[in-house]
């Protein structure tokens, strides 16, 4: 298949490279020129604007930061709708939010050729784009979700259809939800280890025996005892996400007093400058609070 790919970023250049891999044809496009360079000396065919783009793909995948830049790939003066093929296919697999979700899918389909907008985020980080691993939470209808299900299995292997657009975009904020909750916990269960005089290792072997070990702490353990925070999944982006689930549970007149103390955290340590860096960072806020200096 011919397949269009928007944002070639941490997680977008490993996505699209697994499409390439497959044998499907890829025409890509992001606002920095030297992000494309590595995919197109492997084959993809770069391209000047998401108007380009969208004149040659049968599918067009999106893979960026924000709801303002889906909405200018989309509706901006050089955005696909203005170029889509019959019968295109479009899915968000950024995370956005799912109002501007299921706003962007009706415009699509009221404006352009028979084209449909559908979601597809996906959730784990770098190595699992890497490996192409991924999971996905895909929202669209079911005749479209059989017709792109082989595209999106070259990026994940744990695919699940939540129902109408906006159900996977509502579902990739419930999940970053708990998993920030889960990250704070095990922060706040190291430091308070580490403020006992306990040993980190042995802090997270007998964690391991027992009912809270977790996927965190055994994929973070390393890099933290380590110090190594580069990004797998930058901490600006949880921010983003952090934000959203706010705003969703607002919309809903929903309470979460636990998801509203972790993006307190989250905010303290953008503000330490720490957004670049990879999520588990925060744990530098909690050993501020209780006066560790380890940087």
């Amino acid at each position: 298949m011919k397949i269009g790919f928007i944002g070639i970023g941490t997680m977008g250049e490993h996505m699209c490279r697994n499409i390439m891999k497959s044998g499907h044809k890829v025409f890509i496009y992001d606002k920095s020129f030297e992000a494309m360079q590595t995919l197109m000396s492997e084959g993809a065919a770069g391209k000047g604007s998401p108007t380009e783009v969208a004149l040659e793909a049968e599918i067009v995948i999106i893979m960026v930061v924000n709801d303002n830049q889906v909405k200018e790939i989309i509706l901006g003066k050089k955005g696909i709708l203005r170029s889509l093929k019959a019968n295109s296919i479009v899915i968000i697999m950024s995370t956005i939010s799912p109002s501007v979700t299921i706003e962007l899918a009706k415009r699509v389909n009221e404006e352009s050729r028979q084209s449909v907008l559908v979601e597809a985020p996906v959730v784990k980080s770098k190595d699992a784009a890497i490996a192409g691993n991924l999971g996905i939470y895909f929202g669209g209808p079911i005749e479209v979700y059989d017709r792109v299900k082989p595209i999106l299995k070259c990026m994940g292997k744990q695919i699940i259809r939540m129902g109408d657009v906006g159900r996977g975009m509502t579902m990739k904020l419930v999940h970053n939800m708990l998993g920030s909750a889960i990250m704070m916990g095990v922060s706040e269960s190291i430091v308070l280890g580490i403020k006992a005089s306990l040993n980190f290792d042995d802090i997270i072997t007998a964690i391991s025996y027992g009912g809270a070990q977790t996927a965190y702490l055994d994929t973070k353990s390393a890099s933290i005892r380590k110090r190594d925070f580069s990004p797998k999944f930058a901490l600006k982006h949880l921010q983003k996400d952090s934000i959203l689930a706010s705003q969703l549970a607002d919309s809903l007149s929903t309470c979460l007093p636990v998801a509203n103390a972790t993006k307190q955290i989250i905010n303290a340590a953008v503000a330490m400058n720490l957004g670049e860096e990879d999520f588990s960072a925060t744990i530098k806020v909690i050993e501020h609070l209780a006066g560790i200096k380890n940087d």
